[in-house]
């Protein structure tokens, strides 16, 4: 019998990711270029130029699928949006750091974007890019222990048995006494943080450099939100006398030359916003004590409306590229 074969169209899942993806790595591409022109450390540079390496890769590869659609490229971001001539506004310790914690959501996002890829030359793609990511991540890792700059998270004693939960009281936390901090409870609450003071950082230098006045009040209130989200999730730790992650803010330099367009900085701030929501209902899903599960909600909320307040102020100013859209064909029929 003759084989049967179809040609398999692009789904609207697998065009959010590529889409999304190459809106993303035009952003990371005119960042590692800035990065590359200021950093004085040859382990960092070494990371930066792998890094600039993949992104302009993926931008290529990913013309290729959509061209081969039919679909317009995204405008994404351009050399318009960076002067790579511009002092250095964040040091190379924090540099490192961030491109750590993009690491961290790269491989989030192309995880997710297999697990929604059918087509088979998109999933060899995809599985090759986690690939690349992950062995990057393992080196700039490798490179943040080696010089003391990573904060690792907070070490249980060993003397433990395996046990069963035996009252409901171990899921409550607002009355009596509360059973200390488990270690799923921890994971979330760590990394959330690491994260969360990547965020501040980025709003400190970005404000001081922002031409928008409208725009740098934005990152003083994102900043601001940020700063209490890290203090609520310290708090988690301290009242079982865990350490929290190291802070970054003394890694901001007095410059006040913009080196990106207020146009990639809000995008860039929004952006991570955003994800910071599924970052904190993950963290919120493995909380098996009410009060944590409360403070993340909390959380959310006040950063769901952040964020949303930032995209209204990217479309104000003409700055936010609309994703693919569904045929409108009641607007059709009417036509």
């Amino acid at each position: 019998m003759e084989e049967i074969t179809h040609y398999s169209r692009m789904s609207a899942s697998e065009l959010a990711n590529l889409w999304a993806q190459y809106v993303n790595d035009s952003l990371s591409r005119c960042m590692l270029r800035y990065f590359i022109r200021t950093v004085q450390d040859q382990s960092t540079q070494d990371i930066l130029q792998v890094a600039l390496s993949l992104s302009e890769s993926h931008l290529h590869s990913i013309e290729r699928f959509l061209t081969a659609e039919q679909y317009p490229l995204p405008i994404g971001f351009t050399d318009e949006d960076v002067f790579v001539d511009a002092p250095a506004l964040f040091t190379d310790v924090y540099i490192l750091v961030f491109i750590q914690t993009m690491l961290i959501h790269g491989m989030t996002r192309y995880a997710g974007a297999l697990g929604c890829t059918v087509r088979e030359d998109q999933r060899k793609y995809f599985k090759q890019v986690i690939a690349e990511t992950t062995e990057l991540y393992d080196v700039c890792t490798g490179v943040l222990e080696s010089k003391g700059i990573i904060s690792k998270p907070p070490c249980f004693n060993n003397h433990q048995k395996a046990d069963i939960v035996k009252k409901q009281s171990y899921l409550t936390g607002w009355l009596g006494k509360r059973r200390p901090i488990n270690a799923l409870e921890v994971s979330g609450t760590f990394l959330n943080m690491h994260k969360t003071i990547a965020k501040v950082v980025l709003e400190l230098g970005f404000g001081q450099v922002c031409q928008s006045r409208d725009v740098r009040s934005y990152m003083e209130r994102a900043r601001l939100v940020c700063q209490s989200h890290y203090e609520i999730l310290a708090s988690m730790l301290k009242e079982d006398q865990l350490h929290t992650p190291r802070t970054f803010e003394s890694e901001v330099t007095d410059s006040t030359v913009p080196p990106f367009s207020d146009k990639l900085m809000l995008f860039l701030i929004c952006t991570l916003l955003s994800s910071a929501i599924g970052y904190y209902a993950e963290a919120m899903s493995m909380c098996q004590r009410k009060d944590l599960a409360a403070d993340y909600a909390k959380m959310i909320a006040e950063i769901g409306l952040l964020a949303e307040d930032g995209m209204n102020l990217l479309i104000e100013n003409g700055w936010m590229e609309q994703p693919p859209l569904a045929t409108d064909h009641e607007a059709l029929v009417r036509s």
